[in-house]
């Protein structure tokens, strides 16, 4: 069993209920030790002429492999109607793998801790309220002081 933390996010209408749908697929799969953050209005990072995001951040116990996480999350933005679009663009749902335990992973298709965490407030905002203290795997920084790195960097 593996802590799993997992980012999601949309600015796209009805962005509170596309959370909520997320969430309540997630947790049918997955609900051992779940928690979830408060939900936080943001900014969009990278392409910012586009509406802003709702952001939050769950946390749960699974067996499952990372590999089987993020099929987990690619199958839920498939249900939820997510579009291809070029990066950093609008978005119905994003579900992004954050954290599998302490799995540092870089594959085709998955990097392990998430390659931006350390760089986006909108993740580590939230994940900091149910994991301030979780280390960072390759920086050995907690979510919390990664969070304090960027807001005195800003």
């Amino acid at each position: 069993m593996k802590q799993i933390f997992i980012s999601l996010g949309t600015n796209i209408e009805p962005r509170a209920q596309r959370l909520a749908d997320a969430r309540a697929a997630l947790k049918s799969e997955e609900s051992l030790n779940w928690q979830e953050s408060k939900i936080y209005e943001t900014e969009p990072w990278g392409k910012l002429e586009q509406a802003k995001f709702l952001n939050q951040a769950i946390g749960f116990i699974s067996k499952k492999t990372p590999q089987e996480l993020l099929n987990l999350c690619k199958n839920i933005e498939q249900k939820l109607g997510r579009q291809k679009r070029e990066k950093w663009k609008e978005r119905e749902i994003d579900l992004d793998l954050l954290y599998c335990e302490n799995e540092i992973l870089e594959s085709e298709t998955l990097t392990l801790p998430h390659p931006y965490i350390a760089q986006r407030e909108f993740v580590l905002k939230p994940l900091c309220d149910i994991a301030p203290n979780f280390i960072d795997p390759k920086s050995g920084l907690s979510i919390k002081e990664m969070l304090a790195a960027i807001q005195l960097g800003q």
